[in-house]
């Protein structure tokens, strides 16, 4: 991957109270001063993994080849598990973070990539419990400065992966994969082609709308959003509260 746009983009657990935000952006800064630094979020629930998967999943794509992704949602910190490099070569993105599932959803829609896995014996003096600032975002920094990122270290054959974020085309069967701020419960399945009767855990949603305008305040209806996957939504309200179903609640199509 030769193309670099200078561009670091930050997902986070870390909030923003405390200064470790702070201190990850500048080791990102301190490899390579000239680089433009974004936050995706850092309002990541602490310990998440899912969480910052599906906002890389919604934020990434939007970012121009040559973007690196820096995430760390890392509740295994000084552990044994692996930190990684991956290149996306379709989107022409690097993603560096720990390999715990965090790239999942963006390497659901990958069509190529390498991953590779840093040596952290190159950084002796990292602390063990913020591998975000000590290493993750120095390599961040360099690559997006022009480094090679598969020179990290030694290949991996596959990144940890959390289950699919999206069903097969045509799959009536699926699951709620993310309950929005708003309370819209997003699913794992694909529209299939007209208008069908969404069942949430039991509970049926039956009228199909374009958007949230459409539903009138506490009328539940369903839509595609902006994912390209089945939402459920309240009008004025949240259907997580109203319907009573939340993450992982089985769905299916009628």
């Amino acid at each position: 991957m030769a193309v670099r746009n200078g561009i670091v983009t930050l997902t986070t657990d870390f909030g923003t109270v405390d200064g470790f935000a702070g201190a990850l952006r500048g080791a990102v800064l301190g490899a390579a001063p000239g680089l433009r630094v974004v936050d995706i979020t850092h309002d990541v629930p602490p310990r998440s993994v899912r969480d910052g998967a599906f906002a890389l999943r919604c934020a990434a794509p939007c970012f121009p080849p040559g973007t690196v992704h820096l995430g760390v949602v890392d509740p295994g910190v000084g552990s044994d598990r692996r930190l990684l490099v991956i290149v996306d070569h379709g989107m022409q993105h690097v993603y560096v973070g720990p390999d715990n599932g965090l790239f999942s959803y963006v390497l659901d829609v990958a069509r190529a990539f390498e991953t590779h896995e840093i040596d952290i014996g190159a950084f002796p003096s990292a602390s063990a419990t913020f591998h975000g600032r000590d290493i993750l975002g120095p390599v961040a920094g360099r690559i997006a400065g022009g480094a090679d990122p598969l020179a990290v270290g030694p290949p991996v054959a596959e990144p940890l992966r959390l289950p699919r974020h999206v069903e097969p085309m045509g799959a009536r069967e699926g699951r709620v994969l993310q309950v929005d701020r708003f309370g819209n419960l997003v699913t794992t399945l694909r529209p299939l082609g007209g208008d069908v009767v969404v069942d949430v855990g039991g509970v049926r949603v039956a009228r199909h709308v374009r958007c949230y305008a459409e539903l009138v305040p506490g009328e539940p209806g369903w839509y595609v959003g902006s994912l390209g996957l089945i939402e459920v939504a309240l009008g004025d309200g949240s259907a997580a509260q109203a319907i009573q179903r939340g993450l992982d609640a089985p769905v299916r199509l009628l």
